[in-house]
């Protein structure tokens, strides 16, 4: 049996129609922005893998690090457990996050990312003894498949089949050019009717990617974060499609005046060598779950939270991503697209 047809007979491919879908192409190898298949026929990979690889295919460097993981500590749990290059990891990361941001809590992927803000942010105000559980998105969002992270994306055909099993959420327009107002407006209003009781808003900063690429301007983000800070209501920023250059600076926030309480980082926090996610959060949230009492502690976790392997990946690949020479490379093409 070929390649593809073993694919066929054992495998169930994401967001695929299987009855129907189209011939599969089996890719043998990778090298920079180019895939190859059985055939030895090139392909560009012109959506970087599902905008995980930031620095091309089979990157010497980040697999060199990996397999030096591996050959030290490859897993270990993460509860009661540290290791180097978690500590390590958490530390560069803070040092390119907003100032506000504090404290790192890994996950493995972009929809446990979000799914983690949310459950930080709800149980926050569970642990004040307030009961804000509302939260505010945009129309058209996207933010996961999990079943919170479904629940604050747009009701869509990713979401059909469960619709009737997930909390409902106030949602406002986007606010793309000659809209701002409009949406701001609509904000507000939202927060003065649902005063007390809103727990965050979230958002993909300045893009939204699986609704088309809509675009909006960091100026009016900022004053929705504004409106937010006024009724203390939590902002999170899902940096999963838009973090680590792909705007043009590390973070789409980095646009901002203003900074987000919570971010959800993934896709190419590894460059894509590696399943990996992150939500970090500012100092004030992490204070809420310090208590004597058990029952505030925040009851989340995985398996392979903190994989030494990805945490090298990921340290790996933002080291080339803060290098000279990415840099460089980042001007060249933000500036082919002014």
């Amino acid at each position: 049996m070929t390649l593809v047809e073993k694919d066929k007979s054992f495998i169930w491919h994401p967001y695929t129609q299987m009855k129907n879908a189209l011939p599969i192409i089996p890719i043998t190898s990778g090298k920079g922005s180019l895939l190859f298949d059985e055939q030895g026929k090139s392909y560009i990979d012109a959506i970087a893998s599902w905008w995980t690889n930031l620095h091309g295919h089979a990157n010497t460097y980040i697999a060199n690090k990996i397999a030096a993981q591996a050959l030290q500590l490859e897993q270990v749990i993460f509860a009661g457990f540290t290791h180097q290059p978690a500590v390590e990891l958490a530390e560069k990361l803070l040092e390119v996050l907003p100032k506000n941001q504090k404290k790192i809590f890994y996950s493995d992927n972009g929809s446990s990312a979000v799914e983690v803000a949310l459950k930080m942010v709800l149980q926050y105000w569970h642990n004040l003894n307030e009961p804000k559980k509302i939260f505010i998105a945009f129309e058209n969002a996207y933010h996961g498949d999990t079943f919170g992270a479904m629940s604050i994306s747009s009701r869509s055909a990713f979401t059909e089949p469960f619709n009737s099993l997930l909390f409902d959420v106030l949602t406002i327009p986007v606010p793309i050019k000659g809209q701002e107002e409009i949406s701001l407006g609509l904000l507000k209003k939202l927060a003065n009717e649902n005063e007390g009781k809103i727990a965050g808003f979230i958002f993909e900063p300045l893009i939204q990617g699986t609704a088309g690429m809509v675009m909006y301007a960091p100026e009016i983000l900022d004053s929705m974060i504004d409106v937010c800070k006024a009724n203390k209501i939590f902002c999170i920023a899902d940096e999963v499609m838009t973090g680590f250059g792909r705007t043009g600076k590390i973070f789409a926030c980095d646009y901002l005046h203003n900074q987000p309480d919570i971010f959800c980082l993934s896709k190419g926090i590894t460059g894509g060598f590696m399943p990996f996610g992150v939500t970090s959060c500012t100092q004030i949230i992490y204070d809420a779950f310090l208590s004597e009492n058990k029952m505030k502690t925040f009851f989340h976790g995985h398996s392979y939270t903190a994989n030494p392997l990805a945490c090298s990946a990921a340290l790996a690949s933002l080291e080339l991503l803060r290098s000279e020479q990415t840099e460089i490379d980042i001007d060249r093409i933000s500036n082919k697209h002014r």
